[in-house]
């Protein structure tokens, strides 16, 4: 009696209605590939969150972004600077070098040709030999202030062979220009070692000098001024390139080598102020970038060939385009599987 129905149920029904196998009909079986299914609500929850966040990270990426990030020398000097710090800190790299070499003697330039018009006008027997004696401090490489204390007796003694309050003045002038050099971390050693090998670098560090003044209001991109610089005085760059730089003198013989270095000195001093910024931007694009794996995890996961897509889901990303400006400014890369 059931089957007879559950049978007398089925025959009710038009013929294209009715279970085929089963429970399913033949309009099941036509359009179930064209019926999509709803998302799990704890899936747009999720989903709902990571666009909560990915939101709240472009707030502070638009905060972060300087008109600077735009231009193409400094996204030159990112690009260098970041290689730099990822790869050749600890080798100690020249341009490493290069750079705190030339930053530390540019930087205290002007303390440094004082020193050498005090020398080049005073060179009585007493002053030559404090001269002397300073060098000799300088060789040992002491607490800075255990060389300023070393310095104070030493004046002490070679002040009182001076007669003229002139000298006496101008001695003392020298011994706070010596000051001010042990003051800065590595000055002494540079200088030490300028004297001591009879490099009288001086007026070619003021023509760097002037020349990174001049060109730093510029785009740096180009390399030929550089090129030209290192060609102007060649053997005296590559005497620092191979006495202080650590470059073989097979890489001086190309006049690239040395401008690159000069170029990114340049841009050094253009653009460091800025750059620990950029850091920080790239640090919230890697949380945006993060975040955007995530959500494109669940889109893959959910297509829409298959499932009903809420408006949301439909926007574009905020920060996108930013994300497309600079990714390829990140170090790590998000998978998720």
């Amino acid at each position: 009696m059931k089957v007879e129905l559950t049978l007398e149920g089925k025959l009710d029904k038009p013929w294209w209605n009715r279970p085929l196998l089963g429970e399913k009909t033949l309009i099941d079986y036509i359009f179930s590939q064209y019926i999509k299914a709803d998302i799990p609500q704890d899936i747009l929850f999720h989903y709902n969150s990571a666009l909560e966040k990915i939101e709240s990270t472009n707030v502070t990426l638009k905060a972060l972004l300087s008109e600077k990030f735009i231009e193409k020398d400094f996204l030159t000097y990112a690009r260098i600077q970041s290689y730099l710090d990822r790869y050749c800190q600890q080798k100690q790299h020249y341009f490493v070098i290069a750079k705190e070499f030339f930053k530390i003697l540019l930087d205290n330039l002007d303390t440094l040709f004082k020193i050498k018009e005090i020398e080049a006008e005073y060179n009585s027997p007493a002053f030559l030999e404090f001269y002397q004696n300073s060098l000799e401090l300088f060789q040992q490489q002491e607490n800075k202030l255990i060389f300023q204390e070393k310095l104070r007796k030493s004046i002490s003694f070679f002040i009182k062979q001076l007669n003229e309050e002139n000298e006496q003045k101008t001695m003392k002038l020298y011994m706070k220009y010596l000051f001010m050099i042990s003051d800065v971390n590595n000055l002494g050693t540079f200088f030490y070692l300028l004297k001591t090998n009879e490099l009288e670098y001086w007026q070619l560090l003021k023509k760097i000098k002037d020349f990174i003044e001049q060109n730093k209001a510029y785009n740096i991109e180009d390399l030929k001024p550089f090129v030209l610089l290192v060609k102007s005085d060649d053997n005296l760059f590559r005497e620092i390139a191979t006495q202080f730089l650590r470059i073989k003198k097979d890489d001086t013989e190309d006049f690239l080598t040395m401008a690159r270095i000069l170029q990114y000195i340049t841009l050094s001093y253009k653009y460091e102020a800025f750059y620990s910024q950029f850091q920080l931007f790239l640090s919230y694009l890697s949380k945006w970038e993060k975040t955007y794996y995530y959500i494109l995890h669940l889109k893959n996961k959910y297509p829409n060939s298959k499932y009903n897509y809420p408006s949301n889901f439909k926007v574009k990303l905020p920060g996108f385009d930013l994300y497309k400006s600079y990714y390829d400014y990140l170090d790590t890369t998000y998978s998720i599987k």
